[in-house]
């Protein structure tokens, strides 16, 4: 949202903080954290990290053996993916939405291409970044997944981009972490999303608000809807219901 840096002023002169939370890595979200000076925790990977800065203050990974048996279905399947550590970035498989990603990680984190599962559940992993067009066959592979993991847990985070990440990993769960952490309740809290991975924050905090450009099943699901992405929708709703 262009116009966000002309608001944070005045949201912070009324004691308003502002922060992220996203599907995105931290090196990704770096540019965004320094470009608005945010001074508050933010949240990534779709909650399976949370930084200060570049401090991370809290993780959840997922385990190595529902690592081993997802993306081994995965790849018997054909499935391509993308695994993110901290640290690198593990390709499996050829898509261009794989090559999106990757385009955008370079020069920020490592990208370590590898044929071998097992070099990649060697890693500590907190996220697998799944794509695929093919609805039906990924709500196949997402409820077996799902039955066959102790822990790791699959949803579809937009269009054809589905996340696997630990079970205890998502927004909605590490945003309340982040309410404690910053002593908050969720009345005091104001979240915004567009997708369906960020559904699970309209559960947590008292107000929320869907852009218009969100499926009508996500902004059923919030307090409020706003304008969309490309019309400002965040800080036009800011703007005048906010401040």
């Amino acid at each position: 949202d262009q116009n966000m840096p002309s608001l944070l002023p005045a949201m912070r002169e009324q004691g308003i903080a502002f922060t992220f939370g996203s599907g995105r890595n931290m090196h990704i979200m770096q540019d965004f954290v320094s470009q608005l000076q945010i001074d508050v925790p933010y949240i990534t990977n779709n909650g399976a990290n949370m930084f200060e800065g570049r401090r991370c203050i809290y993780e959840c990974s997922i385990s190595s053996s529902d690592l081993l048996l997802s993306l081994t279905m995965l790849k018997q399947a054909n499935i391509p993916f993308l695994a993110y550590s901290n640290f690198a970035v593990y390709p499996q498989g050829s898509h261009p939405g794989l090559l999106h990603f990757m385009e955008r990680l370079k020069g920020k984190s490592e990208i370590v291409e590898t044929n071998t599962i097992h070099e990649i559940i060697e890693h500590s992993i907190f996220k697998v970044v799944i794509i695929h067009e093919d609805e039906e066959k990924m709500a196949r592979m997402m409820k077996e997944m799902n039955d066959q993991c102790k822990e790791a847990h699959c949803v579809r985070s937009e269009g054809d981009i589905y996340t696997l990440t630990h079970i205890d990993a998502s927004k909605g769960n590490t945003l309340q972490k982040l309410m404690k952490y910053l002593q908050i309740s969720s009345k005091e809290v104001l979240v915004f999303g567009d997708n369906y991975n960020d559904v699970s924050m309209f559960d947590v905090a008292a107000y929320s608000v869907a852009m218009k450009n969100a499926t009508k099943e996500i902004q059923n699901q919030a307090t409020y809807v706003t304008k969309t992405n490309e019309e400002q929708g965040v800080s036009w709703f800011i703007k005048h219901y906010v401040l």
